[in-house]
């Protein structure tokens, strides 16, 4: 199989059981890999159960029996510019539907010179356990001296433990902290300190399994085979030429992401207390791109790509001392500093080490300390915590101290950080107060990112009607409204008018299609990956799997992996009605960039969901899904009855 291994690893942790399974060509070929093809495999395990058990709820997210899947796509291990990331993939224990974290760096490369595409596993380990891969060999190892270190830590002793020498490759580790030892329900995976798979708590998932670690060494001088390597060398060549001259991919490698916070000053996309704000200039230049050079002592990048866009800062605060350490991404810097109106940037750059290290998903940690703020300071915590932690949570605007403090608090589930660990969703819900969802900024229970949806509309209807719940990577929306990214052939047009709702929805269907394939399947990452066009995309797929693939095939191959993630949230209980933008988001601002603008959300919806063509309970039309080849998914949406769910 041109541009894959040709073999998974499954991993029964209760067994103790290892087993190379073969990938079968059909589904890589329907499916491509990445998260999609982890959907597959996903609905493929628990489908015979839910087929014999109609609404039974399988499997539970902390549950042994949630697969969690590792997947690589055909481009990760080649040579192409952006193209070094991965997925991880599960039943989220925060939203209880579809999870995916997409994630960059080394690991994902490694896996396949080690002869994997993905890796799945199930089960539960009665103790503490790490799955080493490479040698040739899979063995499972007592991890108990581990349990209870932090990420970097585990990846220090990991990385030196099963090097081979000081000679040896270097070896490569995803792991979790305590927050996903601790069940967190937004914990994250951390892959060799600086790539996090943050999103939709997978490290729950993983601390849930007695999981501390994957460590994989590949074998020297492995390659992906492609079915053209001139081809793929020339394609190489010029993308990566073409990225020299790219405004995005420039300003990326001389900024980082940090440069959205400049950018989004500018526009209103930035997340200001707890999104009540719409500007904040004092605070955003100290945390920008100017701020940040102050700290900054280097870069880093990916597998084999020339971007370079990652930051390492050294700054001692607040008791830390971090010498050319993983500096903190845009996202990071927003949700736990202008959304939290914290300023002190050493603190911001503490607050990101202390997330990696932790294991916490910086934007669904941030967005949940500033609902709880608010919350508290409406007095709608009284009763809820205990009186000193509710008191200890009004008026925490700006103070970096408490942040700090909570964060650890969260990840240990100390006091308040118990409930806080649940999100955001579940302490509105726990107010038993309907006012109290009033300013959640969730989606499906997800949090929403640090972009406001009043700066540029699209992000919007891509908010509501994420597969995942609130995300600006689950479709090619943010590059359209973001960064320019247009391909009329793919019906991706530019309009250049951020804040206008009209045709955003039936444009949100086009660019779900084409991003599923994109940035969910092939894998490209959608920073960097604006260098690529639809054009790069097919002749990248072209010369690696040798598929035949004409752009047309890639749009329906798209829209047969947005259908399955859809059905499987459909059969956990999505519905139209869970296709809403929070409140929030329709406040108008009374300042900044995007002052007086809001979003025509249902006008929006109308489009997008005549162009999807759902029924009226937000689920794919038999005959739909079955032109996808997506007939079992569609038997088993059948036995639901509207507004029902399997589990």
């Amino acid at each position: 199989m041109y541009g894959y291994c040709g073999r998974l690893l499954r991993v029964d942790l209760a067994k103790g059981a290892v087993e190379d399974v073969p990938l079968d060509p059909e589904a890589a070929r329907r499916f491509i890999g990445g998260s999609a093809l982890a959907a597959h495999l996903f609905f493929e395990e628990v489908a015979p159960v839910l087929e014999a058990s109609p609404g039974t709820a399988f499997p539970d997210p902390l549950g042994p029996d949630n697969p969690l899947i590792i997947m690589t796509g055909p481009f990760t291990g080649t040579r192409l510019p952006a193209a070094s990331r991965w997925t991880v993939s599960a039943r989220s224990p925060l939203t209880g539907i579809w999870g995916e974290a997409n994630v960059g760096g080394f690991f994902g490369a490694e896996l396949r010179f080690a002869g994997y595409d993905g890796v799945i596993v199930t089960g539960r380990a009665s103790e503490p356990v790490c799955l080493l891969i490479g040698d040739g060999r899979v063995t499972l190892e007592p991890a108990g001296e581990l349990w209870g270190k932090d990420s970097y830590e585990t990846d220090d002793i990991l990385t030196a433990r099963h090097r081979g020498g000081s000679g040896g490759r270097r070896p490569r580790v995803m792991a979790v902290g305590p927050a996903g030892e601790n069940l967190v329900r937004y914990a994250a995976i951390v892959a060799g300190k600086h790539h996090v798979a943050g999103r939709t708590g997978l490290g729950a998932v993983m601390g849930s399994k007695n999981l501390k670690a994957v460590v994989v060494r590949g074998r020297p001088g492995a390659e992906v085979p492609a079915a053209d390597p001139e081809a793929l060398k020339e394609l190489v060549r010029t993308l990566v030429e073409r990225a020299k001259e790219n405004m995005v991919a420039r300003s990326l490698g001389e900024a980082g992401t940090v440069m959205g916070m400049d950018l989004g000053g500018l526009i209103g996309d930035v997340p200001l207390k707890n999104w009540t704000l719409g500007e904040w200039p004092e605070g955003l230049e100290k945390v920008g791109v100017g701020g940040y050079s102050e700290y900054l002592t280097g870069t880093g990048t990916c597998y084999a790509c020339p971007i370079a866009c990652k930051r390492k800062v050294t700054v001692r605060a607040y008791g830390r001392e971090l010498e050319g350490a993983p500096g903190a991404e845009y996202e990071t810097l927003a949700c736990l500093g202008p959304n939290l109106q914290i300023s002190d940037l050493p603190a911001l750059l503490v607050a990101g080490e202390t997330c990696n290290r932790l294991g916490l998903d910086t934007i669904s940690a941030g967005i949940t300390l500033g609902y709880a703020y608010e919350a508290a300071d409406r007095g709608l915590l009284d009763g809820v915590l205990g009186p000193d932690e509710a008191e200890r949570l009004k008026g925490a605007w700006g103070d970096a101290e408490r942040m700090l403090t909570l964060l650890e608090d969260v990840a240990f589930r100390r006091g308040a950080g118990d409930l806080l660990a649940e999100g955001s969703a579940a302490l509105a819900e726990r107010t038993g107060r309907p006012e109290a969802r009033a300013f959640l900024t969730t989606v499906k229970r997800l949090e929403a990112p640090a972009h406001d949806p009043r700066a540029a509309h699209g992000m919007a209807v891509a908010y509501a009607v994420s597969t995942r719940g609130a995300c600006h990577m689950a479709s090619l929306m943010y590059n359209a409204e973001h960064t320019g990214f247009s391909a009329p052939e793919a019906c991706i047009d530019p309009d250049g008018v951020q804040q206008s709702s009209s045709g955003k929805g039936a444009r949100e269907k086009a660019v779900e299609d084409l991003g599923c394939v994109f940035g969910q399947a092939a894998v490209l990452c959608q920073l960097g990956g604006a260098i690529y066009n639809a054009g790069d995309l097919r002749a990248a797929l072209e010369a690696v799997t040798g598929f035949g693939l004409s752009l047309e095939d890639l749009l329906e191959t798209g829209a047969r992996i947005w259908h399955l993630k859809r059905g499987i949230g459909n059969l956990y209980g999505v519905t139209s009605a869970d296709d809403v933008l929070p409140p929030r988001f329709l406040e108008p601002l009374e300042e900044g960039g995007a002052a007086g603008s809001v979003p025509d959300i249902e006008l929006m919806l109308e489009e997008w969901r005549e162009a999807r063509g759902l029924d009226e309970n937000g689920r794919a039309r038999r005959e739909v899904l079955e032109r996808l080849g997506l007939g079992r998914l569609a038997d088993l949406l059948g036995r639901l009855p509207a507004g029902e769910a399997a589990g």
